[in-house]
């Protein structure tokens, strides 16, 4: 979407400026990589759908992923309020960074004051799990129940809401993490499992904002 109160090209004065572009990965908002755009930069970003820099260095127009294939597929372009910067949503395609991490900031952890961010506990806990449609069911817990019987699986995701409900019931705290964290790491397998996406997931509860929950609940498919 293209906020219309202001024309992307009267951000550059002329074709030599460049504006900084933090790139964000639009599901799950890790920070990718920063890189710099001028305005040719930034329309065939647009026209393209692919993200495009300006480099510095060779002067020339580069698109993230020409060479390595690991393209930024374009979701949302923002800038800030003193419209000298670009924050731009991605898809990336494969890892960011040229040394193979996701993010061009993963392990460059200059200090840490507190436990890893939610966001990126979540994403790491995704991958994991897709990752272990390989391992042996024998011993790996979550390869058994993404390839063993699915009744094991549904069993399990209600057997941990049911947990989940008695810790709530009995008021503890502590159990109601704890079980919380059980019914949202099985649900999460069972969403692997059935091969729906997080972010489809999330563009239901998207289109459910500004909805009343009742007038919603009575216009689903019966």
């Amino acid at each position: 979407m293209t906020d219309q109160k202001i024309n992307p090209d009267d951000l550059f004065p002329d074709e030599r400026t460049l504006l900084p572009a933090i790139v964000q990965e639009a599901l799950h908002g890790k920070v990718l990589m920063l890189g710099y755009m001028n305005r040719e930069a930034l329309r065939r970003t647009v026209e393209t759908g692919r993200v495009t820099f300006y480099s510095r260095s060779r002067e020339t127009l580069w698109t993230k992923g020409e060479r390595s294939g690991h393209f930024l597929n374009l979701a949302e372009i923002r800038w800030d309020c003193d419209q000298d910067a670009f924050l731009i949503l991605a898809d990336p395609v494969g890892p960011t960074c040229h040394t193979g991490t996701d993010s061009c900031f993963d392990g460059r952890t200059l200090y840490r004051n507190n436990p890893e961010p939610p966001f990126e506990t979540l994403f790491r806990l995704q991958k994991m799990i897709h990752a272990r449609w390989s391992d042996n069911p024998e011993t790996s817990y979550v390869a058994k129940l993404l390839t063993g019987p699915k009744g094991q699986l549904l069993k399990k995701l209600v057997e941990e809401a049911g947990e989940t409900m008695a810790a709530v019931y009995e008021e503890q705290p502590e159990g109601i993490r704890s079980e919380m964290a059980d019914l949202l790491f099985h649900l999460l397998v069972t969403m692997e499992r059935a091969g729906i996406p997080w972010a489809d997931v999330l563009d239901v509860l998207e289109k459910r904002f500004g909805k009343s929950g009742f007038k919603e609940k009575e216009g689903r498919p019966k």
